[in-house]
């Protein structure tokens, strides 16, 4: 068990040296027609923005929730809460607002145990950071002690949140990256979406769309580190050493390892983005997805958008502002010969504290089965534009009424997509996510300025591996 001071030491010193990360949080998505259980016997039992939440009944266990939701998100999470409190009468989740991902970690590490909650929730790209921080129960625990217990998550699930098949923390939403595209343009293109499987023919498809004339722009990129390390991860390679993080806290990032040849790829993958920005067909980089580039794929201004599916409230408004069609399509590996067997999940999960309290922590568990639940989970996508975690929520009747609008019909290839994919692809267990993401989007954006390929690869790799070992120094 590593000493919780120097954790607490090395998170602080990371979290000043490097902005946190905005990941999905699944607020933004699709239609809602009907909501969460309603409460039945039950008081509102949650807290934002540092309040505190009303004291539990005396009679009840009470369920401490440390969440990052506010605003639209923290009142669909408590709808569920009220409703899970209402449906028993042994515990009560009390949910209270702890600031991001990494205000979280932070608050989580400088914590007495005495303190801590039962739960809490964070990114799937900080699943690393709870995997080595010590201070939580892998929640295959729970499972192996539940024989109720059937449910059949999709394996790029399964892969995100747990090692060798053994769950870590355990998913509350599945979002997938790829990219929305206009139909309209690929239609006149004549180019099928579907078979841009690569970077490669995603750099070809927008070479012919600008070159065309179809669209004055080909193609936009979220601003974020994430996507590259998608790609990589659905090409088959690791990005950190110690199995990618799954067997002990990487010491190194691979970026510029071409041990196996995945140099070359990264640089070829750079190299492409570098070639579309400079020759014009890529968006300007560092634009708002929601202020700029949803509208201008709704005005037929740009082709297609590298994000997740969680933004379908704005591609479907976007296009019915513009009179086109839309769809997405999933993450593309870096080359046509990646193994492209398996796909990263975004998204956002649960984590059971070691608190110290088994009754907790057991109504923490309970909770997260009543929250992935199929009834309450249908209601959840609905409102959010999470994917379903597995199957029985995806042919839920109400699921199923959803995907006959026209809109949403390309939900059925994704779902094809997932159910057809293994475990292979993971995001890197790194402990300090924070530092580790941002630096693949400085790299994107210095080989876009102009700077040499080789040059930025090697200062992000320089970047990580410092922060690798800063926080190993007093972490390992």
């Amino acid at each position: 068990m590593k000493k919780r001071m120097t954790r607490i030491v090395s998170l602080a010193l990371a979290l000043l040296m490097a902005a946190a990360l905005c990941a999905c949080s699944g607020t933004s998505g699709g239609k809602n027609d009907s909501g969460a259980p309603p409460p039945s016997n039950s008081q509102p039992s949650g807290a934002q923005d540092g309040q505190t939440p009303a004291p539990a009944p005396a009679d009840r266990v009470s369920v401490m929730y440390w969440c990052p939701y506010t605003g639209n998100g923290a009142e669909r999470v408590q709808k569920i809460i009220d409703g899970f409190n209402g449906s028993q009468d042994k515990y009560f989740v009390q949910m209270e607002y702890n600031g991001g991902y990494f205000d979280q970690l932070a608050k989580l590490q400088a914590t007495d145990k005495a303190n801590l909650p039962a739960l809490c929730n964070s990114s799937s790209e900080t699943v690393g950071s709870y995997l080595h921080s010590g201070f939580i129960r892998n929640v295959q625990e729970f499972i192996d002690a539940d024989p109720a217990y059937d449910r059949d998550l999709y394996g790029n699930l399964i892969s995100t949140y747990g090692v060798d098949g053994r769950l870590i923390g355990y998913p509350l939403g599945l979002s997938l990256s790829g990219f929305f595209y206009n139909a309209d343009i690929f239609e006149a293109a004549g180019i099928d979406p579907y078979s841009l499987t690569s970077m490669d023919r995603v750099y070809d498809a927008a070479v012919k769309i600008c070159e065309g004339g179809y669209a004055p722009y080909a193609i936009a990129e979220e601003h974020s580190g994430i996507w590259a390390n998608y790609a990589f991860h659905r090409e088959g390679f690791y990005t950190v050493d110690n199995d990618n993080g799954a067997s002990g806290l990487p010491t190194r990032c691979l970026y510029n390892d071409n041990s196996d040849g995945f140099a070359d790829i990264v640089r070829q993958y750079y190299q492409q983005w570098a070639d579309l920005s400079a020759k014009g067909y890529m968006f300007p980089f560092g634009s708002k997805i929601k202020e700029d580039m949803f509208p201008a794929l709704g005005r037929s201004e740009l082709a297609m958008i590298v994000t997740t599916n969680s933004y379908l409230t704005q591609a479907r408004d976007a296009a019915a502002e513009g009179g086109i069609k839309f769809g997405f399509v999933p993450m593309f590996s870096a080359t046509d010969n990646g193994r492209q067997t398996g796909y990263c999940s975004s998204g956002n999960g649960f984590f059971i504290v070691d608190n110290g309290r088994p009754e907790e922590q057991q109504g923490a568990w309970e909770f997260i089965k009543y929250f992935t639940s199929p009834d309450v989970q249908v209601d959840w996508n609905l409102e959010t534009g999470y994917l379903p975690l597995y199957d029985e929520i995806y042919n839920a009747e109400g699921y199923q009424a959803f995907l006959a609008e026209e809109d949403y019909a390309y939900v059925n290839r994704l779902i094809e997509a997932l159910q057809g994919a293994d475990d292979s692809a993971f995001y890197a267990f790194v402990a300090n996510n924070n530092e580790y993401t941002p630096a693949g989007a400085t790299c994107l954006e210095a080989v876009i300025g102009g700077t040499p390929v080789d040059e930025a690869i090697n200062a992000m790799c320089e970047t990580i591996n410092t922060a690798f070992e800063m926080y190993n120094a007093t972490n390992g």
